[in-house]
C-alpha cells in the first residue's frame, strides 16, 4: 500500500515540477490549412507564387487514418529576431518535408518524421532559423502509410518549446517508469503467491508499457526499430491480457456468464486482428482503434454486471475502467481536427490516464491480496487451534495419543543424546469404575495427571496415551531420575486417592534400543512387572468408601 502511494505522490509532484509556463511568442500565423499532395508535385520556386499554387491544390477537411500524403501550411509573421522550432504534433508519420519561403524568396528544407533521425526526445520537432523579419510561408508535406490522428502544424520560440518538449519527454518517461514498476512488482507478488490474477494483471502492464513506448518512439530512439507494420501491434495485446485479468478477478464466469463468452471472442478478435493488421497496414489504426472501443466497452459492461450481481471487487475496476474511456474517446475522435494544445493534452492524458488506471486496480489487487492474506492467517490460525485441540486430552488437557504418536516418530536414536520413556498405568481403575462409577475413575485419571504434572518438570513431554495409561518423555532425566520423580507421584495418588489407588511404571531410553517399537516395548515390559509385583504383595479388595 505504501509503495502503491509513493508511486502515485511521485507521478503527481513531477507533473507539478514540470510544467512549463509559455508566454506570448513575438510573432503571429495563420489557422492551418490542409490540402492534397500528389507525386511528382513541383513546389512554387519563389514566396508571391505561393498563393496560386495553393489555387491549384485540392484542399482537405482532415487526414485520413488510412494514410495518404499532404500539404500542411501556415502563413507567419515574424517581428522580433529569434530562434525558432518548427513541428508536426500528434501522429505517427514517416516523413515530414519543412520547406520555410521568405519574402526575399530564401528557402530553408528540413526533413524529418519517422524514418528520419530525432533531435528532440518523442517529437519530430526541427529547429529553424529567420533570417530576416516579416512574412513567411511555412509549407510542410508528410506521408505515411497511416496517421494516428489528425496533425498539427506548430511554430514557436525554441526557448519555450524546447521546455515545452522536455517536460513532455520527462512526463512520458516518468509514466513509462511508472507503469514498467508495476508490473515488474505486481509479476513478483503473482509469483510468490502463485496467484494467476497478478500474473495476468503483471503481463497486461507490460503490454501497455510496451504499446505505449512504441506509440511515444522508445523502441525507435532506443533499439532503432523503424518498421510502421509493427509500431501499433503491441496494442493488440492489451485487449487479450485485460480479458485474462478481469476473467478471474471479477469471477466473470460466474457472475455474467454470457459476457464472459463474449469477452473470449475479443481475445480471439484481438488475435486476428494482429496478422491483419500488419499485411493491410493502412487499415492498421482503423481496426487497433475499433477493437480497443470494443474491448473497454465490454470490460466496462461486465464489470458493471458484476457489480450489480454482489461482487465486491466490481467497483474499483468499475473506476479504473471509467479512466480508460478517456484516451478510448480520444481515439474515437481521431478523424476531428485539433489544435498543438489540444494534440498535447491528449498525447499526455492517453498515457497519464493508463497510468492512473493501473494504479487503481494494484490498490484494488493490493487490498484484495492484503484481504486473502488476512483470511489466510484467520485459517491458519483457526486449523492450528484445531490441530492442537485435536492433539489434547479432554478430561486431562494433557496431550494425547495422536500426538504421542507424532513426537515418537521424531525421536532419534542416536548415541550423542539419550530420551528416557516412561510408560504409567494406573492401579485398579477397572475396579473403581464397577464399583464407585466412572465420576470417581475420571477424578482417579484427574488425580494423576495432576501428580505427573506435579512432580515432572516442564521439559518432560507428557501424554495420556489410554484409558488409564500415560506416557512421559525427557531428555533431561535418566532413567533412574524419571523413577524417583514417579515414584514421588505414586505417593500423591495414594494419599490423595484410596488406600488401593496407586500407579505402576516402567523406563527406558533410546540408548539401550534401536527404534521405537523397541523403546516402547521395554518400558511397558517394565511397567507390567512392577504391576505383577503389586498383585502379589496386595490380595484384590472391593472398594467400600469412594475417592
Amino acid at each position: 500500500m505504501s509503495f502503491l502511494r509513493c508511486l502515485l505522490t511521485l507521478v503527481i509532484a513531477a507533473l507539478v515540477a514540470f510544467a512549463p509556463s509559455l508566454s506570448a511568442a513575438p510573432f503571429s500565423a495563420s489557422s492551418q490549412q490542409i490540402y492534397y499532395a500528389e507525386d511528382q508535385q513541383v513546389l512554387p520556386h519563389r514566396y508571391s507564387d505561393i498563393p496560386l499554387w495553393l489555387n491549384k491544390l485540392n484542399k482537405a477537411e482532415r487526414v485520413s487514418l488510412t494514410g495518404g500524403s499532404y500539404w500542411l501550411v501556415k502563413k507567419l509573421n515574424i517581428t522580433e529576431p529569434n530562434q525558432w522550432i518548427t513541428n508536426v504534433e500528434g501522429p505517427v508519420i514517416e516523413n515530414i518535408d519543412y520547406y520555410l519561403y521568405s519574402e526575399g524568396n530564401q528557402i530553408r528544407h528540413l526533413s524529418s518524421g519517422y524514418l528520419h533521425s530525432y533531435d528532440y526526445l518523442f517529437s519530430y520537432a526541427r529547429h529553424i532559423d529567420t533570417p530576416t523579419l516579416g512574412g513567411y510561408w511555412l509549407i510542410t508535406r508528410i506521408s505515411s502509410q497511416y496517421y494516428t490522428d489528425q496533425p498539427q502544424l506548430s511554430f514557436g520560440l525554441k526557448s519555450e518549446m524546447t521546455q515545452l518538449y522536455h517536460w513532455r519527454a520527462s512526463v512520458i518517461t516518468l509514466c513509462l517508469g511508472a507503469l514498467l514498476i508495476l508490473a515488474i512488482y505486481n509479476g513478483a507478488v503473482g509469483l510468490v503467491q502463485q496467484d494467476r490474477v497478478f500474473a495476468y494483471f503483471s503481463t497486461y502492464l507490460f503490454s501497455i508499457t510496451l504499446s505505449l513506448g512504441f506509440i511515444f518512439h522508445v523502441g525507435v530512439h532506443l533499439f532503432h526499430i523503424k518498421l510502421l507494420s509493427i509500431h501499433l501491434l503491441p496494442i493488440l495485446a492489451i485487449p487479450v491480457f485485460s480479458v485474462l485479468f478481469y476473467s478471474r478477478f471479477l469471477n466473470l464466469e460466474k457472475y455474467a456468464p454470457r459476457l464472459w463468452h463474449a469477452s473470449r471472442y475479443i481475445v480471439g478478435l484481438s488475435i486476428i486482428a494482429v496478422p491483419i493488421a500488419a499485411i493491410w497496414v493502412n487499415y492498421a489504426v482503423v481496426l487497433i482503434y475499433s477493437v480497443v472501443v470494443l474491448w473497454i466497452s465490454l470490460a466496462l459492461a461486465s464489470a458493471l454486471q458484476c457489480w450489480r450481481q454482489g461482487s465486491k471487487q466490481a467497483q474499483m475496476f468499475i473506476l479504473s475502467t471509467l479512466l480508460l474511456l478517456i484516451p478510448a474517446m480520444l481515439l474515437t475522435m481521431s478523424m476531428v481536427p485539433k489544435n498543438s494544445t489540444t494534440l498535447l493534452a491528449a498525447d499526455l492524458s492517453v498515457i497519464i490516464s493508463c497510468v492512473l488506471s493501473t494504479l487503481f486496480m494494484s490498490l484494488a489487487l493490493h487490498y484484495k491480496f492484503k484481504r486473502l492474506t488476512l483470511e489466510s492467517l484467520l485459517v491458519t490460525q483457526q486449523l492450528n487451534q484445531e490441530r492442537d485441540a485435536a492433539r489434547l486430552d479432554a478430561l486431562t488437557n494433557l496431550k494425547n495419543r495422536y500426538a504421542f504418536n507424532e513426537y515418537v516418530n521424531n525421536i532419534e536414536f542416536t548415541d550423542s543424546q539419550s530420551t528416557c520413556l516412561a510408560l504409567v498405568d494406573i492401579d485398579y481403575l477397572k475396579s473403581i469404575n464397577d464399583q464407585s462409577g466412572h465420576q470417581e475413575g475420571d477424578k482417579l485419571i484427574k488425580l494423576v495427571a495432576e501428580a505427573l504434572s506435579m512432580v515432572l518438570t516442564e521439559k518432560v513431554q507428557l501424554f495420556r496415551i489410554g484409558g488409564d495409561e500415560f506416557a512421559a518423555f525427557s531428555i533431561h532425566l535418566n532413567r533412574s531420575d524419571m523413577d524417583e520423580k514417579l515414584a514421588i507421584a505414586d505417593k500423591i495418588v495414594q494419599l490423595n486417592g484410596s488406600a488401593h489407588s496407586g500407579i505402576s511404571f516402567g523406563c527406558a531410553t533410546t540408548d539401550e534400543c534401536q527404534d521405537p517399537e523397541q523403546l516402547f516395548y521395554r518400558a511397558d515390559m517394565t511397567m507390567y512387572q512392577q504391576k505383577a509385583q503389586r498383585k502379589r504383595k496386595t490380595k484384590p479388595l472391593a472398594i467400600q468408601e469412594s475417592l
